[in-house]
């Protein structure tokens, strides 16, 4: 079963981010600064193998909120991005109330 992260922007967009895309970016981060890549205490720092670290993402949706947010920009996460519709959309009954107004640009 593929997990996603579901986002919903403040214009009330939503989006669905594939896990994978997350717990890479996060696996690939710790496999470039594992204790094998790093010079300085090598010998005390237990090297990190890029699959563990993705699957203890995968397991861990906590792990993946907080990677998201703290470590990711949006343009990193953009073209995985995936917009959902919501169910609730019936836009022919709402187009009668919804609010309008007439623009010019």
């Amino acid at each position: 079963m593929k997990k996603y992260l579901r986002v919903q922007m403040s214009d009330g967009a939503i989006y669905d981010i594939p896990a994978d895309i997350i717990a890479e970016h996060r696996a690939g981060y710790f496999d470039n600064n594992s204790a094998e890549k790093l010079t300085y205490h090598a010998s005390s720092i237990q090297p990190r193998l890029y699959s563990t670290e993705k699957e203890f993402a995968l397991s861990n949706d906590e792990i993946l909120i907080e990677w998201a947010t703290t470590k990711m920009k949006w343009k990193e996460i953009e073209p995985y991005a995936k917009k959902v519709e919501s169910e609730d959309d019936n836009y022919e009954k709402e187009w009668a109330t919804a609010e309008k107004k007439v623009i010019s640009e």
